[in-house]
């Protein structure tokens, strides 16, 4: 059935159909969580059950209804999401035909390979934000009545991404909610939304998921081998989306390069240390960065269960790197290490200069490590 096709978040799932049982759905609702666990797919869900024509706690994906939003194609489910500024776009335009017919397919291939994959990440190229004119025409399209008897579903992903003009306007579109009317938001970044938004929303937090779960998406899903379902799942963080990334034959690549940084940062060569940062920009892509960062952070958590004398279940060169690494300095701040590496992921998005992010990175890393050493 539909809510099987999502991956774990159990709890979720079950908060979710039990609103739909007792029929006390909200005005707005803000889903959050890291990235890649399945917001999204959940939001999509929960708006399909919404206007299925059976009216049960479950999507039946067979009606006229269920199929059209399978497809991504419902007229009462509406997704809203960055996109670029049209060259002579104005306020109050349209924000999809005021691009020009390149840009329009972009989006269109975009929405079609989400609708084939829930869990399928939309980017548009140039589009950095939500912009105001998206929002303007959801007071405008909320306004319409609904086609049946379901409710009008406008789901808002990356809620984050609103600029300050499209989060005042989505502010009071919430102040005064119109019947039948749902706004869905999610967010991996809840702290950047407006608080007046978030007062407006029920809150509903979405887990982590586990490493059997993703491994076992990724044997069935995505047809990985076990090997390497299991390892990856277990650098992944709970994120199936960060663990897919993962599974394009680099991921020992990345790992390995992750524990030549950590080397260099612990050691006097600086100058080493720069030309592997160097070498790191220039070959990489910000997407590939951000993978980058994401395994260091895995690294750098695996270091934190092993000081704390938890068992981990790792290759053997893996291992011993990691013993290696807390036998020498049993006594690292990896706590405030983590989260270094989570607020330099933050700052990719913000389009921070890439080699100050990981030269910043790197002296504040040894600081964490270092420092408690000489204490």
């Amino acid at each position: 059935m539909a809510w099987s096709s999502i991956i774990g978040q159990e709890r979720v799932k079950s908060l979710l159909k039990k609103t739909l049982q007792e029929s006390r759905i909200a005005n707005s609702y803000l889903f959050f969580g890291i990235d890649g666990i399945g917001k999204e797919a959940l939001a999509l869900e929960f708006a399909k059950a919404m206007n299925c024509n059976k009216q049960g706690d479950e999507a039946c994906d067979e009606c006229e209804s269920c199929v059209e939003a399978n497809l991504l194609r419902h007229p009462d489910i509406q997704l809203i999401f960055a996109l670029p500024l049209g060259d002579d776009e104005k306020s109050g335009d349209d924000p999809i035909t005021s691009l020009s017919k390149a840009q329009i397919e972009e989006i269109r291939e975009q929405i079609q390979l989400k609708a084939k994959d829930p869990y399928f990440h939309i980017e548009v190229r140039k589009a950095n934000f939500i912009k105001i004119n998206s929002i303007r025409e959801v007071k405008r399209q909320a306004a319409l009545t609904t086609r049946k008897n379901g409710k009008k579903v406008f789901i808002i992903f990356d809620a984050h991404k609103m600029n300050p003009e499209a989060s005042n306007s989505l502010l009071k579109i919430l102040e005064e909610p119109l019947s039948d009317t749902v706004f869905i938001l999610t967010t991996s970044k809840k702290e950047q939304l407006l608080p007046t938004i978030i007062s407006r929303t029920q809150m509903i937090r979405c887990d982590p998921l586990k490493e059997e779960e993703i491994a076992y998406a990724l044997l069935e899903r995505d047809g990985v081998d076990e090997p390497t379902a299991r390892l990856v799942a277990k650098l992944s963080n709970g994120s199936y989306s960060h663990a897919r990334h993962f599974c394009n034959g680099k991921l020992m690549e990345i790992r390995n390069s992750v524990t030549d940084f950590m080397k260099l940062v612990l050691s006097k060569n600086r100058k080493s240390l720069i030309e592997k940062i160097e070498d790191l920009i220039a070959e990489n892509e910000r997407s590939e960065i951000r993978e980058w960062l994401i395994v260091l952070e895995s690294w750098l958590r695996d270091a934190m269960l092993l000081q704390q004398k938890h068992n981990l279940d790792l290759p053997e060169v893996m291992q011993k790197d990691l013993e290696s690494f807390i036998k020498n300095f049993p006594n690292a701040n990896l706590v405030n290490s983590i989260n270094a590496v989570e607020k330099s992921i933050a700052h990719l998005d913000k389009n921070v200069y890439l080699q100050l992010i990981v030269i910043n990175l790197a002296f504040e890393l040894r600081r964490n490590i270092m420092e408690t050493v000489v204490a």
